[in-house]
């Protein structure tokens, strides 16, 4: 009886180990948008979001998103995100789908890509 609950406490002990090994912080870097417009969103002549875009497409239903790359990325809890809006960012966290679960998130400076 007491190797069983050993073997069960084991299996659970390592279950748990592979659940956090899973949940480690990632970092991407990009741009805070909306999940509506995405990469497609009115750019500045500096080539950022365009921060008046973003806004109105969040006011009318859309959800603050991270594009990094060429991906738009769900950025969850979105009151983190909401004064990062148009601002090339760094977020610290952990992702689930197309989803990242924000444990930071900070403004870097850097300069924006121009149009060839």
């Amino acid at each position: 009886m007491q190797a069983q609950h050993l073997v069960w406490a084991l299996v659970v002990f390592l279950a748990f180990s592979f659940t956090l090994a899973d949940a480690q912080d990632q970092v991407w870097v990009g741009y805070v948008t909306d999940t509506h417009c995405g990469t497609n969103c009115q750019v500045t002549k500096n080539m950022t979001p365009d921060l008046r875009c973003i806004r109105r497409c969040v006011k009318e239903g859309s959800k603050y998103g991270l594009w990094s790359g060429s991906k738009v990325y769900l950025l969850e809890p979105q009151a983190k995100a909401l004064r990062f809006a148009a601002k090339n960012v760094k977020v610290t966290g952990t992702i689930s789908g197309d989803t990242i679960r924000v444990a930071t998130i900070e403004t870097i400076k850097t300069e924006a890509d121009k149009k060839p």
